[in-house]
């Protein structure tokens, strides 16, 4: 769910939130007191969640493009880290965090193919019976 959407959603589910139009932490942080205080609804609720969600789904977002450009400025795995501050102890860790992110034969699809099989044949190509070519 898109940030607009799951703010829609919140208009719906619990309006006295989204009326006052705050930034999206400060609505996390208004949700989360309201569910200490035990007065938030469950629409509310699944709309906290969508908002965590979409949150979660622009960080990666962000991150991969943020990885991709220090990459592709030359930078090694190892200055990524220092500059990020990822705190991570070596080349190796700091690769194996992101290089599903900026990994050039990452496999991509076009959603016509099955996972692993060969392309579907067309009605028309039908293949030779089982028992071999007609004599």
């Amino acid at each position: 769910m898109r940030y607009d959407e799951a703010q829609r959603w919140l208009e719906r589910a619990d309006p006295s939130i989204a009326r006052k139009r705050e930034s999206i932490t400060e609505q996390l942080d208004g949700m989360k007191q309201r569910a200490a205080d035990g007065v938030l609804t469950h629409d509310g609720a699944a709309a906290w969640y969508a908002l965590v969600q979409e949150m979660r789904r622009l960080a990666d977002y962000y991150e991969r493009d943020l990885i991709r450009t220090l990459r592709a400025g030359g930078m090694t795995w190892k200055e990524v880290a220092d500059a990020v501050q990822a705190q991570l102890s070596s080349r190796q860790a700091a690769q194996g965090k992101w290089k599903r992110l900026v990994d050039p034969t990452r496999r991509t699809t076009n959603g016509n193919m099955r996972r692993g099989g060969r392309p579907r044949q067309d009605r028309t190509e039908q293949s030779p019976p089982p028992d071999g070519p007609a004599r």
